[in-house]
């Protein structure tokens, strides 16, 4: 689950790549929570406020590295055309093919394809 102040960027974000929402979760005149979906793969975003609310806390501000395998990763790259990208493509030595890029809250993405005979 990725933490944010507003989830308006990030929804934007992930539908954009594909991804649908599955759930949400109001809270006030927003969306507190939700999860987003594309076949296996699952994206979580909650607000801060949402959390605090849960927890009677105030959470630091913090950020996250996150690792998604895709199964077609240039179709992730056309629709990333727009985006801060860090790595356009690079090889790995595990198989895999990774597309690198920052989400609207400057959370660090990485996509990968993994070659059928490494899975």
């Amino acid at each position: 689950m990725i933490v944010v102040k507003n989830l308006d960027k990030g929804i934007l974000f992930w539908e954009n790549l594909g991804f649908e929402i599955v759930t949400s979760v109001p809270q006030d005149d927003e969306i507190g929570f939700v999860i987003l979906s594309n076949g296996k793969a699952e994206i979580m975003y909650q607000t801060t406020a949402s959390i605090e609310d849960d927890i009677n806390e105030t959470l630091p501000e913090s950020k996250t590295f996150l690792f998604v395998e895709v199964e077609d990763i240039k179709k992730i790259q056309k629709a990333l055309q727009n985006e801060q990208l860090l790595i356009q493509e690079r090889e790995t030595f595990y198989g895999a093919t990774e597309t690198i890029c920052l989400d609207p809250y400057g959370n660090w993405v990485c996509f990968a394809q993994f070659k059928a005979e490494e899975k």
